[in-house]
């Protein structure tokens, strides 16, 4: 009776996870990339704490950009930093004008201090685009460029690609190898489900979105409850409103993040992001079984290698020759380096401890915040 729910549960898991890898390659092949470029008032707003390691950079990157400088603006909302963080802001406000350093208020009231961060920065804001990074990120110096370049007349939000920054691939740790190549993973489902019209997830490193938008859909109120989702589910929001999200393909648009430092932050961010999971049912259902069925793809197989051996072994092998397939493609969209796809066969042989530790554990709220 058990191995015959648990092959019901395989079988219905393998067509979903087929059928949206499908949808999802169709929509990176059949991508729209036309642009506007009509020029807009921008602010780029960034909630920071405690991040005098990294503000710098980040503010060196983006008064470096080539859009004009009287058409935009950088509100840094400085969620309650102890460190030196509001000293440096102000030390690139007084050399720089266009950039505002606002202290935030509430933080102790607030469930999701970060949104309460970004939504007092973006009351602040003038531009008629909000776009918004983290602190630990780098801009190219076309980036605001070309993520605006994206808004079309019925466009209301865009989502862009962020990789994390590696200075040595054959140098650097199994980790960060398997976060960098997991996180593109990640970002090409993103790419071509929003491209086929289907929004289900973006990532609050590289957003932007129409600031009357925002205020239509009432701000962060609806999900202000959430301790996380400032990226994916604001889009969720945008797409039960029937607005129009697009992802920037534009390497121009990319943004770079640091490397997670070890294994314990890695899971610490990665079960932060899957704590968003549950709440999906809610919010996007289809979302939901997306990921139910990658989970159970993930899961199912190593059951049925102890009941059905061959059987398990061939679901495995299944779902490696359709995951390399769609990420192979998804290096040729983005122009990633080839050479990085060798290490698909150990981020596959690890995806499943990864998937089920996460994936149960960000159920609970397991991970911490920044202090």
């Amino acid at each position: 009776m058990i191995v015959n729910i648990i092959l019901f549960f395989a079988v219905i898991s393998l067509f979903f996870y087929f059928d949206y890898l499908r949808i999802f390659l169709r929509g990176l092949r059949n991508r729209k990339e036309s642009l506007n470029f009509s020029k807009r008032k921008v602010s780029v707003v960034i909630a920071v704490r405690n991040e005098e390691k990294n503000i710098s950079f980040l503010l060196t990157s983006l008064v470096n950009q080539s859009y004009p400088d009287d058409l935009y603006e950088i509100i840094i909302a400085n969620d309650g930093s102890t460190d030196r963080t509001s000293e440096i802001v102000n030390e690139f406000s007084n050399k720089w004008s266009n950039i505002k350093l606002l202290e935030v208020k509430d933080r102790d009231k607030a469930i999701s201090p970060k949104k309460n961060a970004l939504q007092q920065a973006i009351d602040a804001a003038n531009g008629e685009i909000i776009v918004s990074t983290d602190a630990d990120c780098l801009a190219g110096k076309y980036w605001i460029e070309s993520m605006v370049a994206n808004f079309e007349d019925d466009v209301s939000m865009v989502a862009g690609l962020s990789k994390t920054k590696l200075e040595k691939w054959e140098r650097s740790s199994l980790v960060r190898k398997f976060e960098h190549f997991d996180f593109l993973s990640m970002f090409f489902a993103a790419a071509g489900s929003i491209s086929s019209g289907k929004y289900f997830s973006c990532s609050g490193q590289n957003i932007a979105y129409r600031k009357n938008a925002f205020e239509q859909v009432g701000k962060f109120e609806k999900i202000k409850h959430l301790i996380s989702g400032d990226d994916m589910n604001l889009m969720q929001l945008f797409r039960k409103d029937g607005m129009k999200v697009k992802f920037a393909f534009s390497k121009h648009s990319y943004m770079q993040t640091k490397p997670v430092q070890n294994l314990k932050q890695f899971l610490n961010q990665r079960s932060r992001w899957a704590s968003n999971t549950k709440w999906q049912l809610q919010l996007n259902p289809e979302f939901f079984v997306y990921l139910l069925s990658v989970f159970l793809m993930t899961f199912l197989p190593l059951i049925l290698i102890f009941i059905i051996p061959w059987l398990g072994i061939i679901l495995m092998l299944f779902k490696a020759l359709l995951d390399y397939y769609f990420i192979k493609n998804g290096f040729s969209v983005f122009s990633i380096d080839s050479e990085k796809l060798k290490f698909f066969p150990a981020w596959f042989f690890l995806q499943p401890v990864y998937v089920i530790l996460v994936g149960i554990i960000g159920q609970f709220n397991v991970f911490r915040w920044k202090k």
